[in-house]
């Protein structure tokens, strides 16, 4: 957690944290995240009162380790996007960055912005 957050979830393998400034809200998820965990995520935000500019999530720590925790990272955005005017998402998993294009919340909507989307480092056999 970053200096200055205050932690809305926290499990032994993720954790979210949130600050708020002028100009809007920042939100860091870390760790591995699940089916399970992704959907105590997005019920932790539907409960917190938010009315922002900008909000950013910052993803660099997050691992998502199956298909329906990406589903669920979707809803959280579009969660994100339905209580800001814009939305950065910082350093989104790969899996997670081509399932917002693939879905088309990118197409025509300047409100989402994906910044650094990782890409995912290969192995060699």
């Amino acid at each position: 957690m970053k200096p200055g957050q205050q932690t809305l979830l926290s499990n032994p393998r993720y954790e979210l944290g949130k600050s708020v400034s002028g100009d809007g809200a920042h939100f860091t998820l870390s760790g591995d995240l699940d089916a399970e965990g992704a959907a105590r995520v997005l019920e932790a935000m539907e409960g917190e009162s938010l009315r922002a500019g900008i909000t950013s999530l910052d993803l660099e720590e997050l691992e998502l380790l199956d298909g329906a925790a990406v589903a669920r990272m979707v809803d959280f955005i579009r969660l994100l996007l339905s209580r800001s005017d814009r939305v950065r998402v910082l350093k989104s998993p790969q899996s997670l960055a081509h399932t917002i294009y693939r879905v088309g919340m990118l197409e025509g909507d300047a409100r989402l912005e994906l910044v650094d989307p990782r890409q995912e480092e290969g192995t060699t056999n």
